[in-house]
This record gives C-alpha cells, structure tokens and sequence, in this order.
C-alpha cells in the first residue's frame, strides 16, 4: 500500500455506509438450512434504522418471510453485507460487513419509506437487532464494532455518487491514471516496473484509491483530497486538485 494516506474514514463510518450501499446482502437464519434449496442464498437488502437495529427487506414469497412467520421463539440470524468495485479490477471485493443478533418480523412499518431506492413491491419488512458486528475492508479489519456508534456515524457523504464517478474515471481517464500510478511509485524502495494499468477502486470524503497492475502483481496507492468532500458537489474541484497536484512535476 503506497502512499500512505493521512486521513482515513473511522471503522463506525466504513461500516455504516457498507450497510447503506452495499453491492448484496445475504440473510442466513440460525438452524435454517437455506442453502440447500435450489438456487443462490435469498438477497436481501437492508437499512440502518435510527434505534441501532436494521430494516431488513424480504419477498413475502421467500423462505426467510415463512420462517419469521411461523416462529414460536427468538431467531438468531446473521446479516452478510459485500462491497464490490463497480470497475473490473482484480480482488474486486472491497469489503464485507457481518452482522448477528436476534430476527423478528417487523408489522406496520412503510417498506418504501425505509428504501426509497429498491423495488419494494411484495416485500416484508424483518427487524435484526446487531448484537455482534465485524468488518473486514480495504483499510483493514475490526472484528467487533460498538452497535451504538456504527448507530451514530453518518454514511460517507459521497457515497451514492462513488460509483459512477469510478466508472467515468476508468473509461475517460486511462491516461491520467497511469501517470498517477507512476507517480506513486516514484518513491518506491526497492524500485518497481511502470504499472500497464491503473484502475481506480475506491472513493471516499478523503480522496481516492487506485489499484495499480504490474505484470501479475498489484499495488494500491491512495491519494488524499486538499481537504474532506462534505458534499457530492465538492467531488469536481477535489478531483481536478487531486490530479493537478499529484501530476505537477
């Protein structure tokens, strides 16, 4: 990992915003076997509720629906949220947020309200209450997150808009990249051949991630912002004194 960034996201936040964006969450019932019905583990998705436990969605029609149902006691149930880079890059899984703790059905609350950007026609709204967290991502690894602070962090601010802005920066500016991967190697002991492509795998209110790719090997680089991104609207200037700044001689 080079260079080394100054300013870094805190583990309540990284968490709290891959429960928010994750790219798939899967809902596993203690005792339930799942996974031997025909077809891939039951997608959910999931949302942070203001009282420390998570919304969770689910087709009226799936297993997970018929099995809260017909409860006569507490389930223990396990939320595994992934995060995957919305470019191609090798090790595209960014992260991944595990959450356990009872499961209970959750009547009367509006599906739409809690996920304005999921289909949420036929869902059932469960409730999980986190009694154990872990997160293991790109800045490394917390095995066990305070509920109640992950509860209180704010998701990163720019969040929504990170993959689009990654997938413009890999299809319209290769070039720059590249010289950006060259630059972060400058420094570099023992020194390392030019990298044949740079892909950007990460964006935060901090700065950005990329992935260099140097013959069968990768490096990641991280290059911090002038200063946070507190708004999606900050993102161009960041971006353009990132660039410059970095690719000044």
């Amino acid at each position: 990992m080079l260079p080394q960034p100054a300013h870094r996201p805190s583990a309540a936040e990284r968490a709290r915003t891959l429960l928010e964006f994750a790219s798939s969450a899967v809902l596993d019932v203690r005792g339930a076997d799942l996974t031997a019905r025909p077809g891939l583990p039951p997608q959910v998705a999931c949302a942070p509720r203001p009282d420390g436990s998570v919304a969770v969605l689910v087709g009226r029609e799936s297993a997970l629906h018929r099995i809260t149902a017909l409860a006569r006691g507490p389930l223990t149930a396990e939320l595994d949220c992934v995060d995957v880079a919305p470019v191609a890059v090798p090790h595209r899984v960014r992260g991944r947020l595990r959450l356990s703790g009872p499961l209970s059905r959750s009547p009367g609350e509006s599906a739409a309200a809690l996920f304005p950007r999921h289909g949420h026609g036929g869902g059932v709204l469960l409730r999980l209450e986190p009694e154990h967290l872990a997160l293991n991502d790109l800045w490394g690894s917390e095995c066990c997150l305070d509920p109640d602070e992950v509860t209180a962090a704010a998701p990163d601010p720019v969040a929504a808009q990170e993959a689009g802005l990654l997938q413009h920066l890999a299809a319209a500016h290769a070039d720059r990249l590249l010289l950006l991967g060259a630059r972060a190697l400058e420094h570099r002991r023992p020194a390392v051949d030019r990298p044949h492509a740079v892909r950007p795998v990460a964006l935060d209110r901090h700065g950005l991630r990329v992935r260099l790719l140097i013959g069968d090997d990768t490096l990641d680089a991280r290059f911090d912002f002038h200063r946070p991104a507190t708004h999606p609207d900050d993102l161009p200037e960041a971006m353009h004194r990132l660039f410059a700044s970095a690719l000044t001689p």
